[in-house]
């Protein structure tokens, strides 16, 4: 792919994030809007991203990735360990998704039934700061699933997974403490 081609596909992945952002309901987002905004041709959105959901895939992602580097930037320089900065980081994501519930559905269900693992990626740097070098990249991995899936299966449901465990994930103080609890677990096994 040519440096027009880049500019171009990210010149549409912008597009769409700015349309997610003004609307708010991502099922309101059409490849028309989308084309007509960016000032390209629906055929090259096509040709870029096969579909209007790989396209609103990869925008939500890069929502994502820069809220989580942005998070991490910001507390670079704390002195607030590594397993209070995950929590807060998590608390954000779920506020975040709090304001913005059908995309998340949406991208929730593209993750965990399409079988997409990236977004455990972005907690590895958050692991490998807390378990430093004992851990290999394989177990890290594997942590962040752990830490991932809970959310992402509570998050497609949630009115279930109320009925299961008596936790208001609507709540916010309920909320923060099962995403304590499930740090809280997961630290334990580390010992």
């Amino acid at each position: 792919m040519n440096q027009q081609e880049k500019d171009t596909r990210q010149l549409i992945i912008d597009t769409a994030k700015d349309l997610i952002n003004e609307t708010g309901n991502i099922e309101e987002i059409t490849v028309r809007q989308i084309a007509k905004r960016a000032e390209v041709g629906i055929g090259l959105i096509n040709y870029h991203f096969k579909s209007k959901d790989n396209l609103l895939s990869e925008a939500v992602g890069d929502v994502m990735s820069e809220m989580i580097c942005k998070f991490t930037k910001e507390d670079s320089n704390s002195m607030i360990s590594p397993v209070v900065k995950l929590k807060a980081l998590l608390k954000e994501l779920y506020s975040f998704a709090g304001r913005n519930e059908k995309l998340i559905h949406f991208i929730l269900n593209r993750e965990v039934v399409g079988g997409d693992f990236k977004t455990a990626l972005y907690l590895i740097s958050f692991l490998k700061e807390i378990f430093g070098e004992n851990e290999d990249e394989m177990k890290l991995r594997i942590i962040a699933l752990q830490i991932l899936l809970p959310i992402q299966v509570t998050g497609l449901n949630e009115e279930s997974f109320l009925m299961y465990s008596g936790i208001d994930l609507s709540n916010v103080e309920q909320r923060e403490r099962f995403i304590d609890a499930l740090i809280n677990n997961l630290m334990k096994e580390k010992g």
